[in-house]
């Protein structure tokens, strides 16, 4: 929960709009813009200036086809309207979660409705959401309470209720709210001429900011289309009686009527709340009956002007304006030694030395005084860092004098909802954007066509609803990583989900169980939202560790696009270049925005100041085109590792069929499924033969043995040798443990490129090509595997450092793979004593990669050897048809070690780098288990 932050010197002539009286604020500073392709203004000039590398665009912010127009009208008398609301903990869970004390929140009996002319969902039960309240979270479930037809005046009344309420979320903590003025009437005066006046310079003119009068009712225009109004619990029925008390503060605040005045006049003159709602406007605490002052909120008029806070009052004290203050107060405003002076101050002493404006207040010395905790406005109640606090204790509490108290309209309890709704309405319509997601995306993958020939889905029908109750994750699911650090759930966070209602855990379990079973070609719409969500919105969720993962595969499934479409004597270089133009950012990005993809990507934190609009409104025309309220600004390659994480995503939750299907839909997979199995050579253990053996490679390859054997009878060899093969690779073969079907493969990846023996078998260029996509995906899933609570970060250094050149050169040397090498005019000899020169001083591997990257730096060439390596699983990979099982064991044998000791430094000490110079003792692991990504 963020706690506004007080300035004790606020610079002059800038004031914020919580300090003022919306009569006397101005619409904001417009800033003129031109399209979001070119530099809008200053700021994005310098912001392009200095990140002339980052490509970013702005995009309008999303919104939900389901919450807003055409789908969605405004509510009708006579139609049936649909009322939703969301549920929280018991109040004195809220209580602990906020860190006030209970006795604020007894009174819980009111809750906010949101009306709908059609249903959000097509479950009762929408979705759930979380909220990062001070302490600790709770989870709050949005559902439909029931159907109802309105009568025009109660409709109207529910209109106007709905203004009253939109302001209030917007400026919530505003003083005009209680009444308060500014103190300063050399502030007021200038503030007053400027409204007469336009000589004053732009440079030294007062900015007020009213962030509520920027906005322009325009249900259209909207992005969420609905009615807020105020309920009765437990009955969920519109709470009339509540409404008409908002109506009535609200007509009293436009008309500046004070009850102050009123009561000053008929001094007997009582104000009682009305359903948790203040009915009157400027009411003082003394106005109100004692016994309805717990739970009030108000505003100490001795509070500076530049601190906005407001106070929660917890407790009437049996003390009263003449009980002594504590000694640590008085010393606080009392400048004299004498500490019996100090010892007899009374509060009401107290209290006119603090503030000049109790001087002139006539104080009852018969009243008891309050108790109040200051409240926080719940800003970053989306944010997953929120809830950390460290301090177990209730804050100290204040005691006022009730004369210097001016009250909020709204409760304590009406207070915590309603600055909560901004958070709730972001995380509901999160939600209803990933079943949007899934529900495009399980239309257009059930028959698989490339996405050129998609369906524009932009209609909305009942039946385009959520099917399904949607769980936005939060910390108690999963771990995020917004620094690189994982933040796990607090113990607060599991004693309040252990508090959690047996009508509310029946409800999740009904829920959850509907995902079970059910065969998707997509993932759910609670999977989807992790590969939607950027690191830079500090979610509990964010896309970096399937982008990690989804990077890997979709480097797999190009390379063997390319290579299965490429002729066999081309070479690294062409088949990179074809690659890099099916998996580029630049490439990737397009997709993104060709699908429209842009509008279910969350990436930056969401801020209810910055970002929020209330329903049923939007933001003036007169405001900048870069307005945070109507855009977001999204880098490419953020979308470019959104449509990664949504790869990974399939392959995780769905499998790799589908994942296939998603690569062909997105034009990178040049066949879908299907296509695959009905290969006659297909099998489900090694499924690529499809990708890896062309029309034209068969062709290739018997061109290429026919060639073979022409040039042997031509040269009268006394062997053939293709016949020689199967004999001068059978102890490789078994150090290998894999026995070649095609023996050629095996010579191809052993020849480099400079060999006399090209002409027969080529070279291993190709091969290594492939072998590389293949080893870097079966590392990465078994780190993304064996590792789920490392940071992205540290999963991608591991695997670089697995399967970097230095190491995969040491790996040949100490196998012995070396010997079977043909490397033509190459002299590897000196690379080779080098390496086994480091096995002789250590036997670390950490030691044995450092010394060769000295080395490698003053000139030793490895590539060689590294790239043997890997075309040997290259040729592994199209013997066996793509069989993952088979070169993951292959994999683990000769790298295991290696995997085993970067994940032992990982879990012994997750904050040091991979790469530290200092010794670690190798732990053994178990990391035998294969692969299988057919699920």
């Amino acid at each position: 929960m963020w706690i506004p932050p007080v300035c004790d010197n606020p610079p002059p002539l800038k004031i914020e709009d919580e300090l003022l009286p919306s009569t006397l604020g101005t619409k904001t500073p417009t800033v003129s813009a031109s399209s979001s392709s070119s530099s809008d203004n200053q700021e994005n000039s310098q912001y392009q200036a200095a990140n002339t590398r980052i490509r970013s665009q702005f995009y309008p912010v999303p919104r939900a086809r389901c919450l807003s127009s055409p789908y969605q009208v405004l509510p009708s008398c006579g139609t049936t309207v649909y009322l939703y609301t969301w549920t929280v903990p018991a109040p004195d869970v809220v209580a602990d979660l906020c860190c006030v004390a209970k006795t604020c929140f007894a009174k819980a009996d009111g809750a906010i409705g949101l009306l709908f002319s059609k249903p959000i969902s097509k479950k009762e039960y929408v979705c759930r959401i979380p909220l990062y309240l001070t302490r600790g979270m709770a989870r709050s479930r949005v559902r439909l309470v029931g159907k109802l037809t309105l009568s025009q005046r109660e409709l109207d009344s529910i209109k106007s209720a709905h203004s009253v309420i939109c302001e209030l979320i917007t400026n919530i903590a505003h003083l005009s709210h209680v009444g308060h003025k500014p103190s300063s009437q050399a502030l007021c005066d200038l503030m007053e001429k400027e409204k007469h006046s336009n000589e004053i310079p732009e440079s030294v003119r007062v900015t007020v900011t009213d962030r509520f009068t920027d906005m322009l009712f325009s249900p259209e225009k909207a992005n969420i289309l609905a009615l807020m109004t105020l309920i009765q619990l437990p009955a969920c029925t519109i709470d009339h009686k509540a409404i008409e008390s908002l109506l009535n503060w609200s007509i009293c605040r436009t008309n500046s009527f004070s009850s102050d005045i009123e009561d000053s006049i008929n001094g007997s003159v009582k104000i009682k709340p009305v359903r948790g709602i203040l009915p009157s406007w400027h009411v003082r605490l003394n106005q109100i009956p004692a016994e309805d002052w717990v739970g009030l909120v108000v505003r100490p008029i001795h509070l500076p002007d530049s601190d906005p806070s407001m106070f929660l009052i917890s407790e009437v004290c049996s003390e009263t304006p003449v009980s002594c203050v504590p000694q640590y107060l008085a010393s606080k405003v009392c400048n004299t030694e004498n500490v019996e002076e100090v010892s007899v101050m009374t509060y009401f002493d107290f209290y006119k030395m603090k503030c000049p404006l109790m001087r002139g207040l006539a104080i009852d010395i018969s009243m008891p005084l309050c108790k109040a905790s200051r409240l926080t406005r719940h800003q970053s109640c989306t944010q997953v860092t929120a809830g950390l606090r460290r301090s177990e204790s209730l804050p100290r509490q204040s005691v006022f004098v009730c004369e210097g108290c001016l009250v909020h309209p709204l409760s304590s309890w009406l207070w915590f909802l309603v600055s909560t709704i901004p958070a709730v309405l972001y995380q509901m319509t999160r939600a209803l954007l990933a079943s949007e997601l899934f529900t495009d995306l399980a239309a257009e993958l059930k028959n698989p066509q490339p996405c050129c020939q998609r369906t524009h889905l932009s209609s909305m029908t009942d039946d385009s609803l959520s099917p399904v109750t949607i769980f936005v994750p939060d910390r108690l699911r999963d771990a995020d990583f917004p620094n690189g650090k994982a933040i796990n759930a607090t113990k607060l966070d599991f004693k309040v989900d252990k508090l959690t209602s047996e009508e509310d855990r029946e409800m999740d379990d009904v829920a959850a169980s509907e995902y079970k079973g059910v065969a998707t070609v997509c993932p759910q719409p609670s999977d989807l939202i992790e590969p939607t969500t950027l690191l830079s919105a500090r979610d509990a969720v964010n896309l970096e560790r399937l982008e990690f993962y989804g990077d890997s595969f979709l480097h797999l499934i190009s390379t063997l696009s390319v290579y299965g479409t490429s002729p066999q004597d081309a070479d690294e270089g062409y088949l990179t270049w074809k690659r890099t133009s099916l998996i580029s950012n630049a490439h990737l990005c397009d997709i993104a925005r060709g699908l429209a993809w842009y509008r279910y990507c969350t990436g930056q934190i969401f801020s209810p100041s910055k970002h929020f609009v209330p329903p049923c409104y939007t933001v003036s025309s007169e405001v900048s085109d870069c307005d945070t309220r109507l855009y977001t600004r999204l880098c490419d390659k953020s979308l470019a590792d959104m449509v990664e994480a949504l790869l990974a995503c399939f392959l995780v939750h769905i499998g790799l069929p589908s994942s296939v299907n998603l690569l062909h839909y997105l034009q990178i997979c040049p066949v879908n499924w299907d296509t695959i199995k009905c290969d006659e050579k297909y099998r489900i253990d090694a499924p690529w033969h499809c990708l890896l053996h062309s029309e034209s490679d068969i062709a290739s390859s018997s061109n290429s043995r026919r060639h073979l054997l022409r040039v042997s009878s031509q040269n009268s060899l006394t062997t053939c040798k293709y016949q020689d093969l199967n004999e001068k690779y059978f102890d490789l073969q078994l150090k290998l443990d894999y026995r070649f079907r095609n023996i050629e493969l095996l010579a191809t990846a052993m020849t480099h490129q400079s060999s006399t023996n090209t002409e027969y078998w080529g070279n291993y260029q190709r091969l290594e090509f492939l072998g590389d996509s293949v080893m870097g995906f079966i590392v990465s899933n078994h780190l993304f595997r064996k590792c789920p609570h490392a940071s992205p970060g540290k999963l991608s250094e591991m695997r670089s450092t697995i399967v970097s050149n230095n190491n995969l050169a040491d790996t040949v040397v100490e196998h012995q793979l070396y010997e079977f090498i043909d490397s033509g005019v190459c002299d590897i000899k000196p690379c080779i004593d080098e390496i086994q020169s480091i096995h002789h001083q250590t036997d670390s591997i950490c030691e044995r990669i450092e010394l060769l990257m000295k080395k490698v730096v003053e000139g030793l060439n490895v590539k060689i050897l590294a790239d043997v390596f890997e075309s040997i699983l290259g040729a592994i990979f199209v013997d066996s048809n793509g069989n993952h099982a088979v070169l993951s064991s292959i994999i683990l044998r000769f790298l295991g070690r290696s995997i085993n000791y970067w994940i032992d430094k990982l879990l012994k000490n997750p904050n040091q780098q991979l790469h530290s110079s200092q010794y670690m003792k190798v732990a053994e692991c178990e990391v035998s288990e294969n692969i299988n990504l057919s699920n």
